[in-house]
């Protein structure tokens, strides 16, 4: 097993600089770094308040509903009004952020009204997708503020840096203009669009800041092993490291680095031009003929000429645009093509082949050949755009005879058509999918216009390139509904689970059930939410569940009777300000603090006359006193209030399933993530489906994946997911450009 290490290296600010001196640099340093972040934000809000007119506008022009063009074009009319307010406030509100040395809060979410919830999911979307894209600049950012803390003591407010509260610092300025919420989350897609998804050049130079000022020039990650104590044993003289070079080319049938060499562009070049020029030869199995003898002068006689071989092979292209992609495409190959060029070129002359195929012509033939069986073999295509591939072999070949720098060239139009026909086809595997049927017509487009001019190719990585784009905002935005959907569900599973569990077998009266079965879920549904389970504040609404349920069951004794005395004033107190911090109606709650106090009240005197004729002796043994629950400090106190073994069995049950879950997670592949694709095994009695892994919901280790359209197919359990894993029911599948794949495996045969 193992592990990645990061070691800090620092400059010259933390040695040998007088004390003050130190804290002035420090001071200094801290100055800068907020007021690049300030401007840097700040301008890039603008910009976006600036362009939103043309950004919304487009965002209009490409809406799939006449609702919501109306929409972008309303917003863009709020904006127009708004747009000072908002940055204004904005200006404001990330100030407070970066002045604040406290976590981050975010807002309350409502099971009754979901306004809070959206807007939650929002946030947690575009922060998912910050530390997608520029993560590790962030945890850098983070460490060398860690770093200087310790060295400066003096604490810092590293997370107002963080992604989230810049996300929630505009959802701070969308308060101060009265809008649905509607266009609330518009202004979060596009703010996610213009800024949230676009600061990693800006933590980059915030990064820089440090490294010029000597603070942790460079983080150092090693892996290192850490496997088990008799491993350790094994190893104590030396610690094992391990440095790992990627290689660009690898043997791809075992998907690691082999005997095989990487080499360089120039290599590869030279490497491609001695095969194709006929200066090196190659034998063995999968390997064509013609790769097996160096052409002679004798081999220029009696062959057709590249020109005859250029209008053999159009013809042959032209009759693929009748073929339809059901039929067995794969019977395409090397020796199909070579039989059919020569049966055209005989047909020219009366039946008669009178010539041959030039040796270093076959030599391209066969590459391109080679290279196409290896996009057949390749698991990360599915079966109904590997058919689309087939299609394009062709034209490929007669790329590769005008051009040999397609082999070398990577922005070269043929090449990139491949790799963008995968990749907008990944999660493709009906013919029926519009995707499908889009990509079809792009590929039938180049079959008929291609001839030796590459402008079809050109024409057709524009098309694609606009294809994915679409087909990826339209599935980002399914899977933020998916997603809201998930966790909202959820967080409902998990609330309603332990109201089962503290209400079971106990009595609610009917004054106060919307508080207990309502109100009280709602806020705990926030508290999971933004906290997690483990929190405090999740633990202490789940101790004043458990204490007001206790207190409102009926009085039977005179102990129960001193419980409910002692504590339903500070008790009412506590719920009325947990509650008030929630997004809920504040009528209804003063309602309900108001017929819990009259119920309370209720219990104490009915009770409480038959008190009066009990003897003094009948005093309990053991009375209560009041215990002050507004503080959070005060979690133990309100425990002590239960009995101990049941607050023990909670805790046990609580660790218990994170214990379960964390072992579940632990065993799947550590590369595994959101965003990557997987061959998904459905039942024996079922295809595979190819979906992404959408979220990870560690807390009871469940995978949620979806289609390519961004809708939820199915939920995994981790320990059944990483067993499907291990027994090849399920499969990763690899992200690789579809032309470097097939030509590292042509290469590598060749090489060996």
């Amino acid at each position: 097993m193992s592990a990645q290490i990061h070691t800090l290296k620092t400059g010259d600010l933390s040695k040998n600089k007088p004390a003050k001196k130190k804290v002035e640099l420090i001071d200094a340093l801290i100055h800068n770094v907020f007021n690049r972040l300030n401007v840097q934000l700040l301008q890039r809000v603008s910009d976006m308040l600036n362009t939103a007119d043309s950004s919304l506008s487009m965002l209009a022009e490409n809406a799939e509903s006449e609702e919501m063009k109306c929409k972008y074009l309303n917003l863009v009319h709020i904006l127009r009004s708004e747009r000072s307010n908002i940055d204004k406030a904005f200006f404001i509100a990330i100030n407070n952020k970066i002045n604040s040395n406290e976590q981050s809060q975010d807002d309350e979410l409502a099971l009754v009204d979901e306004d809070e919830m959206e807007e939650m999911v929002a946030i947690t979307s575009m922060y998912s997708n910050a530390m997608n894209n520029y993560g590790q600049e962030v945890d850098n950012l983070e460490a060398r503020f860690e770093y200087l803390e310790m060295s400066s003591n003096k604490k810092l407010s590293k997370r107002s840096i963080d992604p989230r509260h810049i996300c929630e610092a505009f959802q701070t300025a969308l308060k101060q203009i009265d809008i649905t919420l509607d266009y609330k989350l518009l202004l979060f897609r596009l703010f996610d669009m213009e800024v949230s998804s676009r600061m990693g050049d800006m933590y980059r130079s915030l990064n820089q800041l440090f490294i010029d000022a000597g603070i942790m020039p460079e983080i150092v990650y090693t892996a290192k092993n850490l496997d088990s104590a008799v491993s350790a044993d094994k190893n104590s003289k030396s610690e094992k490291e391990f440095q790992v070079r990627e290689a660009r080319y690898y043997d791809p049938q075992k998907n690691k680095s082999s005997n095989f060499t990487p080499r360089s562009q120039d290599e590869i070049g030279y490497f491609i031009s001695q095969f194709m020029n006929g200066f090196t030869s190659a034998k063995g199995e999968g390997i064509p003929e013609s790769f097996s003898t160096i052409p002679s002068d004798k081999d220029n006689h009696n062959c057709y000429s590249r020109n005859d071989l250029m209008n053999a092979l159009s013809k042959l292209q032209n009759k693929l645009t009748k073929v339809k992609t059901r039929a067995n495409v794969e019977k395409l190959d090397t020796e199909h093509i070579k039989r059919a060029i020569m049966a055209d070129m005989g047909s020219s002359n009366g039946g008669a082949i009178t010539r041959k195929v030039h040796l270093l012509d076959q030599r391209s033939i066969d590459f391109v050949g080679m290279m196409f069986t290896a996009i057949t073999n390749d698991e990360s295509i599915s079966k109904v755009i590997k058919n689309l591939l087939m299609l394009l072999q062709i034209p490929v070949i007669k790329a590769a005879m005008l051009d040999e720098k397609l082999f070398t060239q990577e922005d070269h139009p043929a090449r990139s058509t491949l790799d963008l026909v995968s990749k907008a086809g990944k999660g493709v595997t009906e013919e029926e999918d519009h995707v499908f049927i889009k990509l079809e017509q792009i590929v039938n487009s180049i079959l008929r216009e291609y001839d030796v001019d590459i402008a079809s190719f050109e024409h057709a990585v524009d098309e694609l390139q606009e294809l994915i784009a679409i087909e990826e905002e339209v599935a980002a935005e399914n899977e933020r509904i998916e997603q809201f959907e998930i966790i909202k569900s959820h967080a409902r599973d998990v609330v309603l689970t332990e109201m089962r569990h503290v209400t079971s077998n106990k009595k609610v009266p009917k004054s106060v059930q919307p508080l207990v079965l309502k109100h009280w879920p709602t806020m705990m549904c926030n508290r999971y939410v933004n906290h997690g389970k483990e929190s405090s504040e999740w633990l202490l609404s789940l101790t004043l569940l458990k204490l007001l349920m206790k207190c409102l069951q009926p009085i039977n004794n005179k102990s129960q009777w001193q419980l409910l005395n002692d504590n339903h004033e500070p008790l009412i107190e506590a719920v009325n300000d947990e509650l008030y911090e929630t997004q809920q109606d504040r009528e209804e709650i003063d309602a309900q603090i108001s017929a819990l106090k009259q119920t309370f009240m209720k219990m104490l005197d009915d009770y409480g006359y038959k008190l009066v004729e009990e003897p003094e002796t009948q005093a309990p043994e053991q009375t209560s006193t009041a215990v002050p629950y507004v503080e959070e400090e005060n979690i133990d106190a309100a425990n002590e209030e239960l009995a101990e073994n049941e607050h023990d069995e909670e805790i046990a049950r609580i660790e218990e399933q994170a214990r379960i879950a964390r072992e579940k997670i632990s065993k799947l592949p550590s590369d595994l993530h959101p965003g990557a694709w997987f061959q998904i095994f459905n039942g024996d009695d079922k295809p595979v489906r190819r979906l992404k892994l959408s979220i990870v919901l560690t807390e009871v280790a469940k995978l949620i994946f979806v289609d390519c359209h961004g809708v939820k197919v199915i939920e995994k359990d981790a320990g059944d997911f990483a067993r499907e894993l291990k027994n090849e029911q399920s499969k990763f599948i690899a992200d690789h450009s579809t032309f470097e794949h097939a030509l590292g495996t042509v290469i590598h045969k060749l090489a060996a």
